[in-house]
């Protein structure tokens, strides 16, 4: 028998569904609110009086009006409280400040080498960012409301309000089954995990290319490749969380071998490292070098350089390959290609990726999937981080 909703539960719910509706419409009217929310007016009176006593809402001002009683503009108050974002990439961490409607502040980054980073190292290098981030900003604590964390690879028990809960397997970085424990007293305030590409997906979900879309699919093509899947309007996480693991599906029989020890993954063809081994060999390697190398491979093709153009035209066909199949077994109404290598190929060839997608999918869910490149741009991981504790704050308060 289901729990009876105390009245408690019934006013943070309809605050949540309040909060939520504010910080995706920006400012508006309290009589627009009650309309847009299906909330009575006694109710978002109610409400909202809490929420500008807490100071997480201001009004902005009157709407102009053409007789009558003038009507208040309330909105988010930016100022309220900060989150941070962070973003441990293939070859730095980069932790970005945001004020309470996701406007970023500041930000900072630090590089590392051999795309290996150990998470002490991790949460040495993030409290330092934060440190710097509050004296910067002139914040004090007790006005962050936590900070998101996304890393590439699965993340078991994700954006848990416990640090410990969250395990963290990721190939690309050579961590298997590593925790944050602690991390959250060292920072002095609540720290959630998930998997980058998820956090880009949320991240492009409220604020980007698949706003308003109920089946997209975001993916990130860096070295390596990973996806998140929006259908029915929710992020889709599988049974364990491990869904869109898409750069280990596999389109060939052989090929490089992968570092997850099998051979004909995705990302072995689209991954920079891979697409750059296709043009000047193993024996060449640009390991930590990856954008240096990608910006030569793309100055060489536009000299001419045969080698240079056939990797991107393998580039252009596998990539097309493996959206077909995201395709074929999702039905997206969008796919949106980001990462940092996947945003320079987007830029340049989203037209024939496009076309090869379209080519290799079923006729039907091939020629109604848009394709796009993302609007957030190599920004969006550390976004979407900060969606976590944003998105807890605004299910369940101010933290205790």
């Amino acid at each position: 028998m289901a729990k009876k909703a105390s009245v408690r539960d019934v006013r943070r719910t309809n605050r949540a569904l309040l909060v939520r509706h504010l910080l995706m419409a920006g400012e508006t009217s309290r009589s627009a609110v009650g309309v847009d929310t299906g909330l009575s007016p006694a109710t978002v009176t109610s409400v909202m009086a809490e929420l500008l006593e807490e100071r997480t809402v201001r009004e902005e001002g009157f709407l102009d009006s053409l007789g009558g009683r003038r009507r208040v503009i309330v909105g988010l108050n930016p100022d309220a409280a900060v989150l941070f974002g962070a973003d441990v990439g293939e070859t730095r961490v980069t932790t970005a400040a945001f004020d309470l409607t996701l406007g970023r502040l500041a930000e900072r980054a630090t590089s590392f080498s051999g795309r290996r980073i150990d998470p002490e190292h991790v949460m040495d290098v993030v409290l330092e960012h934060v440190e710097s981030l509050l004296a910067e900003l002139e914040f004090d604590r007790s006005k962050v409301l936590g900070l998101g964390l996304g890393v590439p690879g699965i993340v078991e028990n994700p954006a848990s309000e416990h640090d410990a809960d969250a395990i963290v397997h990721a190939e690309v970085l050579g961590w298997k089954a590593v925790t944050f424990a602690g991390f959250a007293d060292r920072l002095g305030f609540p720290v959630y995990l998930d998997n980058g590409a998820k956090t880009t997906t949320q991240a492009e979900a409220w604020y980007g290319s698949a706003k308003d879309i109920d089946h997209a699919i975001v993916v990130l093509i860096g070295d390596g490749a990973g996806a998140g899947i929006i259908t029915n309007g929710r992020l889709y996480r599988g049974s364990s969380s491990s869904a869109g693991e898409w750069g280990h599906t596999k389109i060939s029989l052989d090929g490089i071998r992968c570092r997850c020890g099998s051979h004909g993954c995705v990302e072995t063809f689209v991954g920079a490292s891979a697409v750059l081994e296709r043009w000047r060999g193993r024996e060449d390697s640009w390991t930590g070098r990856e954008t240096e190398g990608v910006d030569a491979l793309l100055a060489a093709a536009a000299e001419g350089d045969e080698r240079a153009l056939d990797a991107l035209r393998g580039l252009v066909e596998h990539l097309g390959l493996a959206l077909s199949n995201l395709v074929n077994l999702y039905n997206p109404q969008k796919i949106i290609i980001g990462g940092w290598f996947g945003d320079l190929i987007a830029e340049r060839f989203l037209e024939d990726i496009g076309s090869a997608m379209r080519r290799f999918s079923l006729e039907q869910p091939g020629s109604e999937a848009v394709l796009e490149r993302s609007r957030l741009g190599q920004e969006a991981v550390a976004l979407g981080a900060a969606t976590l504790p944003l998105d807890r704050f605004i299910e369940m308060g101010w933290p205790q």
